[in-house]
């Protein structure tokens, strides 16, 4: 892997991660992980006015074909993960990221925008400050934690792509 590259497709680290929540969470029973490109941008930060720790896309129709044409998976999203903000993140935590991401993916194959409404789920679940680097996170893989029972009344599923 180049230090120096810009992005670096990160498929091995976060795939068995991304199937592994598919399997457990219902709610994400209709993504496609095999169709996620995973990839690891080291230059950016993603915005400078907030902290952005990963986004998901659509894959552009021309880089699908470009993509396939060298022999590649015919990719439909690109999960893109922020090394400046996500290099502090333990293993739980980036297991949390990745499931926030994967819940936006909707049934139809939409991308929802990031909301401030669904990150007050996610707050609500694993408190304000789960991605600092001294916070403990639930791991969402481990048999004895389901999201629904984490978020309690405050539950809600995914929101819909607009």
């Amino acid at each position: 892997m180049d230090k120096d590259a810009g992005h670096v497709i990160c498929s091995d680290r976060i795939r068995p991660i991304a199937e592994a929540l598919v399997r457990k969470y219902p709610e994400l029973g209709h993504v496609e992980v095999d169709k996620i490109l995973f990839v690891l941008n080291r230059k950016s930060r993603g915005s400078k006015k907030r902290v952005v720790l990963a986004r998901t896309t659509r894959m552009p129709a021309k880089w699908r074909e470009i993509l396939y044409q060298l022999g590649a998976v015919e990719y439909q999203y690109v999960m893109e993960f922020f090394e400046k903000t996500t290099s502090v993140l333990d293993e739980n935590q980036m297991i949390a990221l990745v499931y926030r991401e994967l819940r936006r993916i909707g049934k139809n194959g939409d991308v929802a925008p990031p909301d401030v409404h669904e990150w007050y789920n996610v707050l609500m679940g694993l408190g304000r400050r789960w991605f600092y680097p001294d916070a403990t996170c639930p791991n969402l893989l481990s048999d004895d934690v389901d999201w629904k029972k984490l978020m309690g009344s405050a539950y809600e599923p995914p929101l819909p792509p607009e």
